[in-house]
């Protein structure tokens, strides 16, 4: 009935696999685990994947070229054998032992897409959290039903704890951006909310466990503003929904995107050093992005 979908890149899924092996068992439904590995350069990871899929019975599929975040989604969807797909990060863990029989419980009639919700773990040593990474998704990517009671839920929905109809997925496949990173889900809730596909978001929580360092998780922003960027030049209507570019299309209505963008220029590297630091400010940080975006549309 479910058919669970990880792309992977570089990145051991045990942990991961061992709980939903563990669940699964106690489902009343039939389900698979089907893995895609994104053409990984880490050897040693992918070899221990693999002998662990091939122990307990699950697919491990190894991509002979990176497709990216988005393609490698949709050529999951593909190989699905059932009506219902739950995708998953790699880097993510199930917050409950009843993970997934949730996704399963909440399922009705009139379902479409389920999507549930992320958390990061407090529990952690101390460079962790002073880090620019946790500190973002503890101050904006978690997810509550209360948190978001009066939004929009698809501008909250995250491809990394999701489950959605084959049928529904199949007319309406993740957005291949000009870029690997950046705004895909934000894009395809968005897509879903223009096509009036239901969203219902559910407390089914998932960890966030893999904590990119400052610089990379820095440069994943820049890539993610540029795809941003492009989307803006292509689809302004749909963009104005998403905060960012709200902020960046009020600056531009009091002609002051170049002004901003002179203030970005003079100060980026100050701020770089700020956000490189372990005394990140997620102030600067904000910031940045939109002084980034200015910078790219002047």
């Amino acid at each position: 009935m479910i058919s669970i979908l990880v792309p992977v890149y570089n990145y051991s899924i045990i942990n991961l696999g061992k709980e939903l092996v563990k669940q699964g068992a106690e489902l009343n439904v039939t389900y698979e685990v089907l893995f895609l590995d994104d053409a990984s350069v880490n050897h040693e990871i992918t070899k221990s994947n693999q002998l662990f899929c091939a122990k307990n019975n699950l697919t491990y599929i190894i991509s002979e070229e990176n497709l990216g975040r988005a393609k490698a989604r949709n050529f999951l969807a593909q190989k699905a054998n059932y009506e219902w797909l739950v995708f998953m990060d790699s880097d993510v863990i199930p917050a409950t032992s009843s993970y997934l029989k949730t996704f399963v419980s909440s399922i009705h009639c009139e379902s479409q897409v389920l999507s549930g919700t992320i958390l990061y773990r407090r529990n952690l040593e101390q460079t962790i959290q002073k880090s620019l990474r946790w500190k973002y998704g503890v101050t904006y990517e978690e997810t509550s039903l209360k948190k978001n009671s009066g939004n929009s839920n698809y501008l909250y929905l995250k491809t990394a704890n999701i489950m959605i109809r084959k049928s529904i997925f199949h007319s309406i496949p993740f957005p291949v951006l000009e870029r690997n990173y950046g705004y895909e889900d934000t894009m395809f809730g968005l897509t879903l909310e223009a096509n009036t596909i239901k969203l219902e978001l559910i407390e089914n929580p998932v960890y966030h466990e893999g904590i990119e360092s400052n610089h990379i998780f820095l440069n994943k922003t820049e890539e993610a503003i540029k795809n941003l960027s492009s989307l803006i030049q292509h689809d302004e209507i749909l963009c104005k929904k998403i905060r960012l570019a709200k902020v960046y299309f009020q600056i531009k209505k009091v002609n002051g995107v170049k002004f901003v963008t002179y203030l970005f220029k003079k100060n980026r590297g100050l701020m770089k050093k700020n956000l490189l630091s372990e005394n990140a400010d997620l102030k600067i940080f904000q910031l940045y992005k939109i002084g980034y975006l200015c910078y790219l549309l002047a």
